[in-house]
């Protein structure tokens, strides 16, 4: 009798897990959507309505205030300085051609991974109800989701570099300074995990279908 009302404590908490993943990827859903207008509303209107788009990176550079150098306060602490080489070089980019179309491409593609990864997880965690989660249809939206996230971190590095040129062709002097590359590799690693996870579900599917074809 314990544990049969064990088996229904652990059923009823997977239950409102799963009901509770579900309502959040649903309200994910509708804010990406939301934003997805927003953005491309604020881009166009900006496009549409001005000749300059105000453009920002972090750089870093060699600083000619020299280093501050702050008291401790406890024993524990030494040798606390502050560096002015890195500020944040701002300036108003002309909208070109070019430039509207490497725009509206990475905000595409970044929408496009975003909202196809979201979709595939509202899918994939909608046919958990049934008996069993090892169909093929998992399995798939599993392996679209892994390469999804693998894409960002290409995606992220085509964004470094039309960064870094849009840098070397507009700021004189710019060898003077030095881009801030902040090179995420987040999407590769959730890629490989979550392609490790589509693996396992198509060896469970593989052992379902064998065990169906015995009986």
């Amino acid at each position: 009798m314990f544990v049969s009302l064990n088996d229904m404590n652990m059923k009823t908490n997977s239950h409102w897990l799963l009901k509770t993943i579900k309502v959040v990827l649903a309200l994910i859903w509708y804010v990406n959507i939301v934003l997805i207008i927003i953005a491309f509303s604020v881009l166009t209107l900006k496009f549409c309505t001005s000749d300059f788009t105000e453009f920002s990176n972090p750089v870093k550079y060699n600083s000619h205030l020299g280093i501050i150098k702050l008291p401790p306060l406890t024993p524990d602490a030494k040798d606390i300085i502050v560096t002015n080489d890195q500020g944040i070089l701002k300036m108003k980019l002309k909208n070109t051609f070019g430039n509207i179309i490497s725009a509206y491409f990475f905000l595409i593609a970044l929408e496009t991974l975003v909202t196809i990864i979201i979709y595939q997880l509202r899918k994939f965690f909608a046919s958990l109800d049934d008996s069993t989660p090892f169909k093929y249809d998992n399995i798939s939206r599993l392996k679209l989701i892994a390469l999804c996230f693998a894409l960002l971190t290409p995606l992220h590095i085509l964004l470094g570099i039309d960064t870094a040129f849009i840098l070397h062709s507009q700021v004189k002097g710019f060898d003077l300074f030095n881009m801030v590359w902040t090179e995420s590799l987040t999407g590769l690693i959730l890629g490989a995990v979550i392609y490790v996870m589509a693996d396992v579900f198509n060896y469970g599917f593989n052992l379902q279908k064998e065990n169906e074809e015995f009986v």
